[in-house]
């Protein structure tokens, strides 16, 4: 993952480190935090997530993990559903043919 969306993680852990349950405010929250980090065009993988969170969030409520993983699978399978034909560079960006 890219530093820009470790940041934007790095401040979701901070909205539910203390929490014991997700509000809908919290829920908008984290909607945007992964739609945030998929348009950037950085990815991440659920289990990549899982892990994260377990070395991140010692002492959350695992329902409240379990709920911020369940957003952003939604929101990732959403983000894929939309951007079927997503062009992704392969690391060189020139057009012009001639490799």
């Amino acid at each position: 993952m890219r530093s820009e969306s470790l940041l934007l993680l790095e401040q979701l852990q901070g909205l539910v480190s203390n929490a014991k349950s997700l509000g809908y405010h919290d829920d908008d929250l984290v909607k945007l935090t992964f739609k945030k980090i998929l348009e950037s065009g950085d990815t991440y993988s659920i289990a990549e997530l899982e892990n994260w969170f377990a070395s991140k969030m010692n002492g959350v409520d695992q329902s409240v993990i379990d709920r911020v993983l369940n957003i952003a699978h939604y929101q990732k399978s959403k983000f894929e559903a939309n951007n079927k034909f997503r062009i992704v560079s392969d690391g060189n960006d020139c057009s012009c043919g001639n490799h």
